[in-house]
């Protein structure tokens, strides 16, 4: 009898041992960069002649920290960094009144868009078959932050050459002016992690932004606007502790 029970304690020690050492790691911090492009909508609020008739798509940029409250839940802080711009055509006139043909003309709303975002996530882990290595994590969720806009207020000019004045210049590049607002979104990504500390990331996002500039040109007023921008972005993740 006192065999029978020997042996089973024993088994049981070594099924214990085998089960913990099977368990996933525990990660809370992680850290990561991302990188890839960014298109923006026109802005809406400004008169419609500085707006713009079409944008571009630009590269996009951001710093991420996430801390997981368990394996289902997790919460980042995002740094992120574009560039905002439309373009759109003017009619000219020459100095005699003669109609010139429509110039294009550059709307810079921001040199540096820059957002600080707080995301709440919601995750869906993927394991390996025995359960010790979380292999992969699908996440969605939403965002709230702050959006500073960096731009000099300015204006660009060009000559336009005619038949009558040479010499001719007209507003060829308009920049808003730098602003503060607050950003709103949703987000869904994908983490592959190919050893356990150690992966990588795609992100989809969608982001409205609503921003009030230090504008004091009254006679063309861009005080205010509000658009949505949509980062696709790739990245690398390293798991801390």
């Amino acid at each position: 009898m006192k065999s029978f029970l020997l042996t089973t304690a024993m088994l049981m020690a070594f099924v214990g041992v085998t089960f913990a050492q099977n368990l996933p790691p525990e990660f809370r911090w992680e850290i990561g960069v991302n990188g890839g492009y960014s298109g923006i909508t026109r802005p809406v609020g400004p008169p419609a002649v500085y707006t713009g008739t079409r944008s571009n798509v630009v590269k996009d940029y951001s710093l991420r920290a996430s801390f997981y409250f368990n394996s289902r839940w997790m919460m980042s802080l995002d740094l992120g960094n574009r560039r905002w711009e439309t373009f759109g055509q003017w009619k000219l006139n020459d100095k005699f009144g003669v109609a010139l043909n429509p110039v294009d003309v550059k709307f810079l709303l921001a040199d540096h868009a820059l957002t600080q975002t707080i995301q709440m996530n919601h995750v869906i882990p993927f394991y390996t078959q025995f359960r010790n290595f979380n292999r992969a994590n699908l996440y969605f969720g939403v965002c709230a932050g702050m959006v500073q806009t960096l731009n000099d207020g300015s204006r660009q000019y060009s000559k336009y050459s005619s038949a009558t004045d040479s010499g001719y210049t007209y507003v060829s590049g308009h920049h808003y002016n730098a602003g503060l607002g607050y950003t709103l979104g949703l987000q869904t990504g994908f983490i592959y992690y190919i050893v356990p500390r150690l992966g990588v990331t795609a992100e989809l996002a969608m982001r409205y932004v609503n921003v009030k500039t230090n504008d004091q040109n009254y006679t063309a007023p861009i005080a205010k606007y509000h658009l949505m921008h949509f980062p696709q972005t790739v990245g690398i993740r390293y798991r801390l502790y």
